[in-house]
């Protein structure tokens, strides 16, 4: 046949261009796949370190991980009675594993803490009512006594309300009843008096503020507390009056509470 080639010669050019088209294929391919086998490797074969995420927002947690070249997923939710919810709790690689580029990196948010309903309390005496709280994980908080026709220690309010939905080891203000004479004494001269609490928060204001209180018994008015509070603050003013006696509440010299007893 290449006799046949020789003798024909135009013939014989056209062969060789063919098998040369077909060998510089041939290069480019093998050039294209060393190229793409080496990027292949450099990027696959980079290894990083997985950030420290835990207790970090998910947003923060995501930026992070995108800047070290890696990828986040959230593969669930669960409660944390520490960590505050939309947090990592965990990741997968945990923090400073050596991984590489490009690895996906799975992350446990924080629902925050598990709620608990309030149960209902009213009409309990207040040894089954705390025993209740303590069943259901909650805790007792204050508890105030106050003249009532119910039976002595009959839980007769509760704050929050049943229901409500607190965290694990919050509290629940308890008001029970102290009977029908409870807060009342006798006087010296045989008058019945009245024994008291007034509580009164400070509102948001002027850094530091006066809080007074007066008490009105027979047109006397004397002052039965003074003095200078934070917006905030809660104070607790005992006293004792008469009935019908009024005490009226000062804020920087601004009346904010009458009360009749």
């Amino acid at each position: 046949m290449l006799r046949k080639l020789l003798i024909n010669k135009p013939t014989l050019i056209a062969w060789l261009r063919g098998c040369a088209s077909v060998l510089v294929v041939l290069v480019v391919s093998a050039v294209a796949f060393v190229v793409i086998s080496l990027v292949g490797l450099g990027s696959g074969g980079k290894e990083v370190s997985v950030p420290k995420l835990v207790g970090e927002s998910q947003v923060e947690a995501e930026h992070r991980l995108t800047e070290a070249g890696l990828q986040a997923h959230v593969s669930g939710h669960h409660y944390h009675s520490q960590i505050p919810r939309g947090h990592v709790i965990s990741s997968t690689p945990p923090s400073l594993a050596q991984v590489r580029a490009g690895r996906q990196v799975s992350l446990v948010i924080s629902s925050g803490k598990r709620k608990i309903a309030v149960p209902n309390l009213v009409s309990l005496g207040l040894t089954e009512a705390e025993r209740i709280l303590t069943d259901t994980a909650l805790a007792v908080g204050q508890v105030t006594r106050r003249r009532s026709d119910q039976p002595t220690d009959q839980v007769v309010s509760q704050k929050p309300a049943a229901g409500s939905k607190l965290a694990r080891g919050e509290k629940v203000n308890l008001v029970v009843s102290g009977g029908p004479n409870f807060g009342q004494l006798v006087g010296p001269g045989g008058e019945m008096l009245l024994l008291r609490r007034l509580r009164v928060v400070v509102p948001v204001g002027p850094i530091v503020q006066c809080v007074r209180v007066t008490l009105d018994h027979d047109r006397t008015v004397k002052t039965i507390y003074d003095r200078i509070h934070r917006p905030g603050d809660e104070i607790t003013v005992d006293f004792t009056a008469a009935p019908g006696d009024r005490v009226e509440v000062y804020i920087e010299d601004q009346r904010v509470e009458r009360i009749r007893l």
